[in-house]
Parts: C-alpha cells; structure tokens; sequence
C-alpha cells in the first residue's frame, strides 16, 4: 500500500510522538515534540489545500507559532530554570517504552477499523490510526514518567492526538473554535510552567510520584 502525503504527514507525526517515548532526555523530547508538532501544522495546511478551507491556513499557522515554536522554547526556559535535564525515575526503561508505543500503533489500527462513519472521500482510515496511536502515546508518557516537565509533554502529545483525529476526520473546525482551543493549550503551559517553579521550590524537586509527601 502506497501512501499519499495526507496519510504520510499523519503517520509521520505518530513516528515522531513514539521517539519522543525513546528518550528520558527532556530538550531531546522537547525537539521531537516540536517536530512532531511542526508535521501536524503542515497535515493541518494540506487539508486546506485539498478541501479549499482556506480558514485552516490560518489554524496550521497559529499551531506552527505557538505549539511549535513558542511552547517548547517557554519549556526549554523552565528546564533551564528548575535545573533537571533528564527524566531520570521514569517507571518504565525508554527502549521499552517506544516498543510499546509502536505497538499501539498496531492497536490503533485495529480500533480505527471499527469506527463507523469515517470521512470516505480521503482515505482517513490511516490518519485515524496515526492520531489515536499519538493519544496513546501521550497517555504512556503520563503515565511511565515522573518528571512534571513529562507530564505536561504527554498533555501536550495527548491533545495533539485528539487535535489530528478531529481536523483528519471533520476537515476542520470552525476558525473560531480552532483559535479559542489554541488559546487554552497555550495558557495550561504557562500556568503549568508556573506551578513548576512552585513545586521546585517547595519540594526541591519535580518527581510528581513524590509531591503525596508532606514537606512542613
């Protein structure tokens, strides 16, 4: 089976969210991330090529600026602030993890197969596949990794997945709704940033498997 670039960009996208489960380096993860990010804008533009909806040039545009570029640089910021470089009490060893992130692509495909009323004019069966194996991916990485910058990455992967699913399947959203989910994303972060700095602070460490412990 030969792919086009609709369902090439999809699977692309899923391969890069499984490397991002191979590492325990964060600024590592944070690359693959943002590549993997930059791959769904250009999935995002292409669907506004071919459907004609010009409105998602403008939505792969807002997805490039602020998960591609902005995130993971306000990210790499508070890696540098709190000083942890790598994730290294994750639950699971990483080669570990990335095989059990390819085998849900597997798995993905034999879900995607009993979704009725999938898009026909596109062969979407593929992407379908691709973007519920990235949800899967963000839910590995929240849970087989301890580091709270982990856990916002597999946050972030998670609603990519959901994000690829829904812009594969419907063709786009309306530009207002794309926007304002944007929007929200991008304030989590930065919340989600800030309570890092708190959680450093207060437990001079970010191991989220360790913050049940009181500290007076």
């Amino acid at each position: 089976m030969v792919l086009d670039n609709f369902e090439a960009l999809a699977m692309l996208s899923a391969v890069l969210a499984i490397l991002i489960l191979g590492t325990t380096n964060l600024k590592t993860n944070l690359v693959f991330y943002s590549l993997h990010t930059m791959v769904i804008a250009v999935e995002t533009a292409w669907i506004g090529h071919i459907t004609k909806e010009d409105h998602l040039y403008w939505v792969a545009l807002g997805v490039f600026v602020i998960k591609t570029l902005f995130i993971p640089f306000f990210l790499n910021w508070v890696i540098k602030k709190v000083e942890v470089d790598s994730d290294t009490g994750a639950f699971i060893a990483a080669p570990l993890s990335m095989h059990l992130g390819a085998f849900t692509v597997g798995l993905s495909y034999l879900i995607s197969n009993q979704i009725p009323g999938l898009v026909v004019d596109l062969d979407s069966r593929i992407a379908s596949t691709a973007a519920m194996s990235i949800l899967f991916t963000g839910v590995l990485l929240m849970l087989t990794r301890r580091a709270a910058i982990s856990q916002i990455l597999g946050f972030l992967v998670l609603e990519n997945g959901i994000y690829l699913f829904a812009v594969t399947q419907t063709h786009g959203m309306p530009l207002l709704v794309e926007m304002g989910l944007l929007l929200e994303v991008l304030v989590a972060v930065m919340v989600a940033g800030l309570l890092l700095f708190n959680i450093k602070k207060s437990f001079e460490h970010i191991d989220v498997s360790q913050l049940t412990e009181l500290k007076d």
